[in-house]
């Protein structure tokens, strides 16, 4: 095979053994260039470049000529490029410049050539649109081309149907452009296997990504949820000892918000800043664990009030104004299928997992936004320790483990983690609990990978609790 690399609008050409050869360009020998005519001259090389066909070769000239004539549309479809052509044209590119557009749609480029055109994509500032559509690109490469897209002036449209993208890379893609500050920036991953997104949330990859960024400034505070407890235990309503969080929300945060169909606090009209947590809880563990946990952590108290009048308020009033992303409330429960929380609408007002509607669904993604605003994850054990009952939570503390979120844990009772999480762990129903765990076998580390991560976290946190309380520290 020929080896080629471009230095401004010459190609230079070095051979490989004869055994090697396979029909490279005729006088395209070892010290001789050819420039984008065909005419050959002597250059010596000193760095072999991987082989790329004749095809390639010959297309990646005709491409970066017509660049410096002026066009700045880079039509390289179907050109056989491989990983090796797509560097060829690269460093062709950056001598020339003035690109707008580039299509390598459908030349078996992989996870490594995706890694090199987004490694050089800030060198195009020129650059609005991308499409390497049915290639071999897998999750690794979306996620060094979601980066660079994040990071990029200018690019605007990113086309990457047909390839094998998944989960991890459809995430990392829907977190830049929920990111990006540049207005109409769209992607599309159609015909990808991705599982999280479906129909239209995979050809606009964008829609999830506005419904993400719409969350992840939505937060609540004790200013508002002590208030309400306070009353609604008053009335009899809320029984502190036996209300759990679902039952709150079923009983009273849904029939309250049904009218206008919105989160909690979106329906109250409050203005909260953006939360600077994300709170991991169990809908099954007593509403009052939930707020105790909240005052806790807010206050840095081990025993703090739940009446928004104490004394701890009134000379401290900051513990009431930090904002907090808890699902409950700032997700609009109306706006998922499930039975429960499509209470008081229509069918055709809910939306399914996948959706890019769907809100109960991208908690994870909204979690990363408040990581990147300097936030953390704060996971509640309830009393009951039923936030490691749950396999949803379970799975949520895990992805954030593997994402590397600073995470911390709040107790109303300290108490280690023992034995196989999820033998006992719950769903919302068999099938949704098969599915879980079907998942988790096949992830990183399998059930006992996943198992061994999240009781190391938990009894890591309940060592620093009790090293805490022993030092007269919160806890």
């Amino acid at each position: 095979h020929a080896c080629g690399r471009v230095e401004g609008t010459t190609v230079h050409w070095a051979s490989q053994p004869l055994s090697a050869h396979r029909g490279g360009l005729p006088g395209a020998r070892r010290g001789r260039k050819m420039d984008l005519t065909g005419r050959v001259t002597f250059s010596p090389t000193k760095d072999r470049d991987p082989p790329c066909s004749k095809r390639a070769q010959t297309d990646v000239a005709r491409a970066l000529g017509e660049l410096k004539k002026g066009n700045g549309n880079i039509y390289l479809s179907n050109s056989d490029l491989g990983d090796a052509g797509c560097l060829l044209l690269l460093k062709g590119m950056e001598e020339i410049g003035g690109v707008k557009s580039i299509n390598l749609a459908c030349n078996g480029i992989s996870d490594s050539g995706a890694a090199r055109v987004a490694a050089s994509l800030g060198k195009f500032p020129s650059l609005e649109v991308l499409s390497m559509a049915q290639n071999h690109i897998a999750d690794e490469g979306a996620m060094q081309l979601a980066a660079a897209i994040e990071a990029h002036p200018a690019l605007r449209m990113l086309g990457l149907e047909g390839n094998k993208v998944g989960d991890l890379g459809a995430s990392a893609l829907v977190t830049a452009l929920s990111t990006c500050n540049r207005r109409g920036v769209m992607c599309s991953l159609a015909a990808n296997p991705v599982r999280r997104l479906v129909g239209p949330a995979l050809e606009h990859v964008e829609l999830s990504a506005e419904t993400v960024k719409s969350m992840s400034r939505v937060g609540v505070t004790l200013g508002q949820l002590l208030p309400l407890f306070k009353e609604l235990t008053a009335k009899g309503t809320i029984d502190p000892w036996k209300t759990t969080t679902g039952e709150a929300i079923r009983d009273i945060i849904l029939p309250l918000t049904c009218k206008q169909g919105m989160s909690y606090v979106e329906s109250g009209g409050h203005r909260n800043g953006p939360p600077t947590v994300h709170v991991i809880h169990a809908w099954t563990g007593l509403f009052q664990d939930l707020l105790k946990n909240i005052a806790m952590h807010a206050s840095g108290k081990a025993e703090p009030s739940l009446d928004p009048s104490d004394d701890l308020y009134r000379f401290d009033p900051e513990f009431l104004t930090k904002s907090y992303f808890i699902d409950a409330f700032c997700c609009n429960q109306h706006s998922s299928t499930n039975r429960v929380r499509s209470f008081g609408l229509s069918d055709s007002a809910a939306f399914p997992n996948g959706d890019p509607r769907c809100q109960v669904d991208k908690l994870d993604l909204v979690a990363e936004q408040i990581r990147r605003r300097g936030g953390h994850v704060l996971v509640c054990i309830d009393s009951k320790a039923r936030v490691l009952q749950r396999l949803a939570c379970l799975m949520e503390i895990r992805k954030a483990l593997m994402d590397g979120m600073p995470m911390v844990s709040s107790f109303i009772s300290i108490q280690e983690a023992r034995g196989t999480l999820t033998d006992n762990a719950a769903a919302c129903s068999e099938k949704a609990r098969i599915e879980a765990l079907e998942e988790i076998s096949v992830g990183p580390g399998g059930v006992e990978g996943f198992n061994r991560e999240v009781v190391d976290f938990v009894n890591a946190q309940v060592a620093v609790k009790w090293k805490e309380k022993v030092e007269g520290k919160r806890r």
